[in-house]
């Protein structure tokens, strides 16, 4: 379920490569990314603090009509705050070493099912593979896990985002949805960079 994992190359000047996530607080990013750098002998590519977060559902390039259903889609989203733990560190193949949770509390589970979902109205084709709740934190590791308990970070999950990925540039924040009771006017239109 990580952005990274999309082979469908770059996005054309019209399109946009898009995926909802968990993007936690820049004081939740940068403990998570101090803990990470203090691990001893890690050899790879650290993804930047300001980059750290969760995708929930990858939509990949889209046109701006896909992303405008997306929008609205979202916004009828209606998803359960809970707090997720990141207490297991582990690694994929190619070298992606990742945290999250052991057990994925089932609010976050609902969410991710809720916005492959969404991706399907829109015409999209979800991931088939099973959700995985995971924050990447460091690309092709040429080094084995560190022999180190996991930090058990606590992230609050009270909200959602719309990103757009640019190779090369970081990421972009276009919308977050929060989740719960939400009330007229409780979209709001986030337009940061992430580098």
């Amino acid at each position: 379920m990580d952005e990274t994992h999309d082979t469908s190359g770059s996005p054309g000047p019209s399109h946009q490569r898009l995926f909802f996530a968990l993007w936690p607080s820049d004081a939740e990013r940068r403990a998570l990314a101090r803990w990470r750098d203090a691990l001893p002998k890690l050899r790879g590519r650290f993804v930047p603090a300001g980059n750290l977060h969760m995708t929930l559902a990858f939509a990949g390039s889209v046109d701006a009509v896909t992303r405008d259903c997306l929008v609205q889609r979202a916004a009828d989203v209606r998803g359960e705050p809970c707090t997720v733990q990141l207490d297991r560190l582990g690694r994929f193949s190619r070298g992606l070493m990742w945290v999250g949770p052991q057990t994925c509390p089932a609010p976050l589970a609902t969410l991710a099912r809720s916005l492959s979902g969404v991706l399907a109205d829109c015409g999209l084709e979800p991931d088939s593979r099973p959700f995985h709740a995971h924050v990447t934190l460091a690309r092709a590791m040429r080094t084995r896990l560190p022999d180190a308990a996991a930090p058990n970070h606590v992230w609050r999950l009270d909200r959602f985002c719309l990103v757009c990925s640019r190779p090369g540039q970081g990421y972009e924040v276009l919308r977050t949805f929060p989740l719960g009771i939400q009330t007229l006017g409780s979209l709001s239109m986030d337009s940061g960079s992430m580098e």
